[in-house]
Protein backbone atom coordinates (compact mmCIF):
# COMPACT_ATOMS: atom_id res chain seq x y z
CA UNK A 1 0.00 0.00 0.00
CA UNK A 2 1.24 3.43 -0.87
CA UNK A 3 0.69 7.30 0.27
CA UNK A 4 -1.88 7.33 -1.91
CA UNK A 5 -3.48 4.45 -1.28
CA UNK A 6 -3.24 5.56 2.53
CA UNK A 7 -4.83 9.16 2.24
CA UNK A 8 -7.80 7.39 0.26
CA UNK A 9 -8.46 4.91 3.08
CA UNK A 10 -8.27 7.85 5.82
CA UNK A 11 -10.58 9.80 4.09
CA UNK A 12 -13.09 6.94 3.50
CA UNK A 13 -12.77 6.23 7.08
CA UNK A 14 -13.49 9.53 8.65
CA UNK A 15 -15.09 11.61 6.55
CA UNK A 16 -12.51 13.75 5.33
CA UNK A 17 -12.14 15.40 1.98
CA UNK A 18 -9.04 13.93 0.26
CA UNK A 19 -7.28 16.87 0.46
CA UNK A 20 -7.98 16.99 4.09
CA UNK A 21 -6.97 13.50 4.69
CA UNK A 22 -3.48 14.07 2.81
CA UNK A 23 -2.56 17.14 5.08
CA UNK A 24 -3.38 15.17 7.97
CA UNK A 25 -1.26 12.02 6.62
CA UNK A 26 1.16 15.03 6.01
CA UNK A 27 1.14 16.71 9.39
CA UNK A 28 1.67 12.72 10.96
CA UNK A 29 4.60 11.77 8.86
CA UNK A 30 6.11 15.49 10.01
CA UNK A 31 5.18 15.09 13.36
CA UNK A 32 7.00 11.96 13.52
CA UNK A 33 9.66 13.06 11.45
CA UNK A 34 10.96 16.00 13.83
CA UNK A 35 10.60 14.22 17.03
CA UNK A 36 12.67 11.53 15.66
CA UNK A 37 15.36 14.08 14.45
CA UNK A 38 15.09 15.13 18.28
CA UNK A 39 15.58 11.40 19.60
CA UNK A 40 11.91 11.64 21.13
CA UNK A 41 10.06 8.34 21.71
CA UNK A 42 6.79 8.39 19.85
CA UNK A 43 4.39 6.02 20.90
CA UNK A 44 1.10 5.64 18.91
CA UNK A 45 -1.46 3.52 21.04
CA UNK A 46 -2.48 0.46 19.00
CA UNK A 47 -0.09 0.60 16.59
CA UNK A 48 3.49 0.90 18.53
CA UNK A 49 6.64 2.82 19.26
CA UNK A 50 9.34 4.53 16.84
CA UNK A 51 12.99 5.48 18.75
CA UNK A 52 16.19 5.96 17.22
CA UNK A 53 18.99 4.05 18.68
CA UNK A 54 22.70 4.51 18.08
CA UNK A 55 25.18 1.80 16.37
CA UNK A 56 28.51 1.31 17.61
CA UNK A 57 31.30 1.40 15.09
CA UNK A 58 32.32 -1.86 13.94
CA UNK A 59 34.25 -4.23 11.46
CA UNK A 60 32.06 -5.59 8.38
CA UNK A 61 32.34 -7.23 5.23
CA UNK A 62 32.74 -6.91 1.88
CA UNK A 63 30.21 -9.33 0.74
CA UNK A 64 31.93 -9.72 -3.28
CA UNK A 65 35.54 -9.35 -2.20
CA UNK A 66 35.19 -10.99 1.19
CA UNK A 67 37.96 -8.26 2.51
CA UNK A 68 37.16 -6.80 6.15
CA UNK A 69 36.00 -2.72 6.18
CA UNK A 70 35.31 -0.58 8.66
CA UNK A 71 31.46 0.68 9.34
CA UNK A 72 31.28 3.94 10.90
CA UNK A 73 29.14 4.40 14.10
CA UNK A 74 25.27 5.78 13.09
CA UNK A 75 21.69 5.86 13.74
CA UNK A 76 18.91 3.79 12.61
CA UNK A 77 14.94 3.90 13.13
CA UNK A 78 13.43 1.61 15.03
CA UNK A 79 9.82 0.13 15.42
CA UNK A 80 8.37 -1.71 17.82
CA UNK A 81 4.98 -3.10 17.25
CA UNK A 82 2.26 -3.31 20.24
CA UNK A 83 1.36 -6.77 21.56
CA UNK A 84 -2.82 -6.15 20.16
CA UNK A 85 -0.61 -5.51 16.35
CA UNK A 86 1.59 -8.55 17.07
CA UNK A 87 -1.48 -10.31 17.95
CA UNK A 88 -3.59 -9.15 15.12
CA UNK A 89 -0.94 -9.99 12.05
CA UNK A 90 -0.19 -13.61 13.44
Amino acid sequence: MKKPDVVKLVAEISGLTQNDANLATKALVKVIQDGLKKGELISLSGLGSFRVKSRKARMGRNPKTGDMVPVPPGRKVSFKPTTKLRKLIQ
